[in-house]
């Protein structure tokens, strides 16, 4: 429960007044529950989805939904994408990519791909059919937080130190399996969603490949913007389904 409890409080910004005296193995051992804690999210988003939807239609829920997970995230993720993008894109070596990603400010790059995350996911949830969509939100977190999992189990920390290295190198396949066991549960409410199991994978492995390919490994940010670029790919993969 301790872990649990420390997950829910990195994940997300549900207020809970509980001290709890943790070390990095409570977080790396932890990221069993990241799929729970998604659905959890994803709970709150198909909340504002109904809310949304009766106040004022289908698109004005696809927006409450997309505000409502950036609302109860505090942005964690949002922030790694527009740093990736950022540093990574930015065609500088590699320690020039790691200092730049480690800055604050928003550049260009980060800001573009925010803006394209944010519309692209409001116009694929608003183009599902209700009720059909309810179960698609109320997943989505679900399987992109899996892919947080992908990512730090099939890569190498990029940084000396850093948030992320606490997860990255630090994940084994037993906590992968109960991980990818978990989601299979959970996928048990929309069953069309169980082959974004091994989609979300192949993306993840892919997405890792390049990003080593950039910086020699991953960061904290790359998860981040792994975890928002894998509810893109979802999105997409029930558009076409």
């Amino acid at each position: 429960m301790k872990k649990f409890i420390v997950i829910l409080q990195f994940l997300t910004r549900i207020p809970i007044n509980i001290n709890l005296q943790v070390d990095e193995n409570d977080f790396s051992n932890g990221i069993i529950y990241f799929p729970v804690v998604g659905l959890i999210i994803g709970m709150f988003m198909a909340v504002f989805y109904y809310i949304g939807h009766r106040i004022g239609g289908t698109f004005l829920a696809a927006v409450m939904t997309v505000i409502g997970g950036v609302f109860i995230s505090g942005g964690l993720h949002l922030d790694g994408l527009g740093d990736t993008f950022d540093g990574v894109y930015s065609n500088r070596p590699k320690e020039r990519i790691l200092e730049i990603m480690k800055d604050s400010r928003l550049g260009t790059n980060a800001a573009l791909a925010i803006f394209s995350n944010i519309l692209l996911k409001i116009a694929l949830i608003n183009s599902f059919s209700v009720p059909k969509v309810h179960a698609v939100v109320l997943l989505m977190p679900v399987f992109s937080r899996l892919s947080i999992v992908y990512g730090s189990r099939f890569s190498v920390y990029a940084r000396k130190n850093g948030m992320g290295n606490i997860f990255i190198g630090k994940t084994n396949n037993k906590h992968l399996i109960v991980a990818v066991i978990t989601t299979l549960i959970i996928a048990l409410i929309n069953i069309p969603a169980m082959p974004f199991i091994l989609v979300g994978l192949l993306f993840s492995l892919w997405y890792v490949r390049h990003i080593s390919s950039k910086i020699d490994g991953m960061t904290g940010d790359t998860l981040g913007a792994l975890c928002e670029l894998s509810e893109l790919v979802y999105l997409f993969y029930f558009a076409m389904i």
